[in-house]
């Protein structure tokens, strides 16, 4: 027998639905973010960073890059999809094309931020960093307050050489969407790129902060960031 949904329960399940897609809060947009490049905050006379279309293009010319002007950011999943653009610039130009999600980042602005990064790197992406004065533990093993590295799983050997690719890849080929996904729970700091779950890391310090998109280099494009509050 073929049953029926109320029109009430057809009403609570719409409603449900619309408070989960209320849920979503869509980052990719200029208002949200300010510019930082060297010592500089909102003055980009290069046109680092463009926005067009609702896409974020990052030349990569100077290393700096765009921050959120919310601080307080904490318990999310941030969904990320990126794709490399061709040029490169020095000190990069025959490296590895580079870039990064940088989260909970706190204090002043500089490069490179306190903070926790998400690595975006041809060979790498889905790595972990700290950065000047952060922490994490992953396996066992704690790293900071110097910059340092986790290397996911697959990763090596590697080379710093552009378009370089891994013997277990998990980046699409060049010029193809990557889907980054950065989970943020507490003290938690989990990364799947394009359905592969990479690292995990936890006792995370600090737990909250902005959110950040780098210039390091290479010429990067976003189309989407869209954060899941937890």
């Amino acid at each position: 027998m073929r049953k029926f949904l109320s029109p009430v329960l057809i009403a609570l399940f719409v409603c449900a639905g619309s408070v989960r897609a209320a849920d979503v809060v869509h980052l990719l947009k200029q208002d949200n973010f300010y510019s930082f490049l060297r010592d500089s905050r909102e003055k980009d006379p290069d046109h680092v960073f463009t926005w067009e279309n609702g896409m974020l293009h990052i030349s990569g010319q100077h290393y700096g890059y765009v921050a959120t002007k919310q601080t307080n950011f904490t318990n999310y999943k941030l969904v990320a999809e990126f794709k490399w653009g061709e040029k490169t610039w020095p000190p990069r130009v025959d490296n590895a094309r580079d870039s990064g999600i940088l989260v909970h980042f706190v204090g002043r602005d500089q490069v490179w931020p306190k903070s926790i990064e998400a690595q975006m790197i041809e060979g790498g992406t889905g790595d972990i960093l700290v950065v000047s004065g952060a922490y994490l533990t992953v396996d066992g093993v704690r790293k900071g307050p110097a910059i340092a590295r986790f290397d996911r799983p697959g990763r090596n050997p590697w080379q710093d050489a552009k378009g370089f690719r891994g013997p277990h890849e998990i980046e699409k080929p060049h010029g193809q969407w990557n889907k980054m996904e950065i989970t943020c729970s507490n003290d938690l700091i989990s990364i799947t790129v394009n359905g592969h779950p990479t690292l995990t890391g936890t006792n995370a310090s600090p737990t909250m902060g902005k959110i950040v998109l780098q210039s390091e280099g290479a010429e990067v494009f976003f189309r989407r960031l869209d954060l899941y509050p937890q």
